[in-house]
């Protein structure tokens, strides 16, 4: 969401800019995808020793390289259910697009009582800061939906929604009975009539605003920009206060890249792994490390998925992304997040799915059993799978609920981050306990819903006390002081004077809703700020447009 948002901001200045993916040009398969510009796209494969599980999960546009989880003395090695492609983990999300409350950018004020916490007492820039590249991301993702009743104080101009059924609109009505506050959630669609919203899934017909179709493919297009997929960045190379090259692999070749101006966007787990592994003699502990904070102050969401049965016991036929309430977002003075559609419909196959999705990053005893293993034991445990799932389906009566999911705030800690092996720099660790002040305030979201809504919700155990983990941020904190931050107000590391970073590690608090809208916001404030300072030299020599063949040809295979 970051990258492309910047990078497509830049080229319609007029800037050069240059896209290393380390996934596949997952939307170039797609009829819709227009033909590009020579130049535009340079296509590589997939390392040679990626096989097995990892070689397809990135031919599916997933993060291919297992992970190790460490909570405590407990390790586990997983697969993380986020992006690796064009549009990155936006390719697959359910499109909402939610603004940050103005009480999100003072956040230390809302949790007063906790005491060893790295929350800061604000954010480095305001909400008002903020509005006005909130409201150019949602003109560009063309946001729909309903002003939410409880910020009346919000101007928000959205398209009309695009998602009310008549279903929908009973269940707005009868949780508005309940004395709550629903109203129809901010997703990117541009209207099509097959749309279904692309749940959890790919979409290749363009109607889903993920970054790709949104801001990728029109630089590709219609600007100065060139794709390089399947390249991986392994480290940045400095010297001084400035990053002189980029070193990647492509095609099994090792490559440097230079440009004038660096924006690392590769998600706040692998952008701290980049900058850890760009160690030399100048930055021993990892560049822009100076103030220890890269990787730290990791943060999630925590939550739960609930089904909720309306009184007419209907499911929506229609798109399932359609409502959401803040009710809960700051309630009693205690602040918790969001409750929304959670944007999928349930069917047998998909709770099958979601158990084994769930087995690989659980601990129980059933999750060994389910857990992601060679084909024959997934063929081998696939009844019980399909068992499993159909007496979920018919015995606690799924096919009458809409799924709905929590999103509850996680706070920033300093022994919550991302690391690297030891015995191998290419593989990370996160290492990450859930605290016991967020179990409290799940726990508390989860009685708020029981109180509100009765024996008509119901929650999946398998998920107490869970984490979001596409949501992670925090791991590139920006802030004001040098010693505590990583990154300035405008996201430029403290460090180094060409280096932005522009995905969520720059979040010194994670919000209590959807994070994307707000990596978008960021991505075209700086994107502004780059381009401001580009055309008044800020950044040496006035800055020369190459030819877009020319761009990319060392990573083609010329001399570098």
């Amino acid at each position: 969401m970051g990258g492309a948002t910047a990078g497509y901001s830049l080229a319609r200045s007029g800037l050069s800019v240059l896209f290393l993916e380390k996934g596949r040009f997952l939307h170039h398969q797609s009829s819709n995808c227009p033909d590009l510009p020579a130049g535009a796209y340079v296509r590589g494969a997939p390392p040679e020793d990626l096989i097995g599980t990892g070689r397809s999960r990135m031919q599916a546009g997933w993060w291919p390289d297992p992970v190790l989880m460490k909570d405590g003395s407990s390790v586990r090695e997983i697969h993380l259910p986020i992006g690796c492609g064009t549009g990155g983990s936006t390719a697959f999300f359910a499109s909402g697009l939610e603004r940050f409350s103005p009480i999100d950018f003072a956040p230390r004020q809302n949790f007063t009582g906790v005491d060893n916490s790295s929350l800061p007492e604000k954010w480095p820039i305001a909400y008002n800061d903020m509005a006005p590249y909130y409201a150019k991301a949602e003109n560009l993702f063309s946001v729909s939906g309903t002003h939410d009743p409880l910020f009346p104080d919000v101007e928000i101009s959205l398209n009309p929604p695009v998602n009310r059924d008549e279903e929908s609109k009973r269940t707005a009505d009868w949780l508005a009975s309940l004395g709550l506050h629903p109203y129809y959630i901010h997703v990117g669609f541009r209207p099509d009539p097959m749309c279904d919203g692309c749940p959890g899934g790919h979409c290749f017909k363009a109607c889903k605003s993920d970054s790709a179709w949104t801001c990728l493919i029109p630089a590709l297009r219609d600007h100065s920009a060139t794709l390089v997929d399947c390249c991986e960045v392994l480290r940045l190379d400095c010297h001084g206060r400035s990053v002189t090259s980029v070193i990647c692999t492509h095609n099994g070749d090792e490559h440097q890249v230079r440009g004038r101006i660096i924006v690392l966007a590769a998600g706040a787990l692998s952008t701290p792994a980049i900058l850890l592994r760009s160690k030399s003699a100048e930055y021993p502990t990892g560049l822009a490390n100076s103030s220890g904070q890269v990787g730290r102050n990791l943060m999630f969401h925590g939550g739960d998925f609930a089904l909720v049965r309306s009184p007419d016991a209907v499911a929506p036929k229609g798109l399932q992304k359609t409502l959401a309430l803040n009710d809960f977002y700051c309630a009693n003075g205690h602040k918790l997040g969001t409750f929304q559609t959670l944007g999928v419909r349930l069917e047998v196959g998909r709770i099958m799915q979601y158990l084994r999705d769930t087995a690989d990053i659980g601990t129980n005893w059933w999750s060994w059993i389910l857990r992601s293993r060679p084909a024959w034991w997934r063929k081998l445990t696939s009844p019980f799978v399909r068992v499993s799932a159909w007496l979920a389906y018919y015995a606690l009566g799924f096919r009458h609920a809409t799924v709905w999911v929590s999103i509850v705030e996680d706070l920033p800690y300093p022994r919550n981050r991302v690391s690297l092996d030891h015995c191998d720099e290419y593989k990370l660790i996160i290492e990450y306990t859930l605290s016991e002040e967020l179990k409290g305030r799940i726990r508390e979201m989860r009685q708020s819903l029981k109180h509100v809504f009765g024996g008509r919700v119901q929650f999946d155990p398998s998920m107490a006390n869970s984490i979001n983990l596409p949501h992670a941020s925090g791991t590139c904190r920006f802030g004001t002081d040098p010693a505590h931050s990583v990154l300035d107000l405008h996201n430029k590391a403290h460090d180094v004077e060409n280096l932005y970073v522009l995905d969520a590690s720059f979040f010194p608090s994670s919000g209590g809703t959807n994070p994307s809208l707000t990596i978008a916001a960021n991505a075209l404030r700086v994107a502004d700020w780059i381009a401001r300072a580009l055309r008044s030299s800020a950044f040496g020599p006035e800055y020369q447009v190459p030819n877009r063949e020319d761009h990319a040809r060392p990573i083609q295979g010329a001399e570098q």
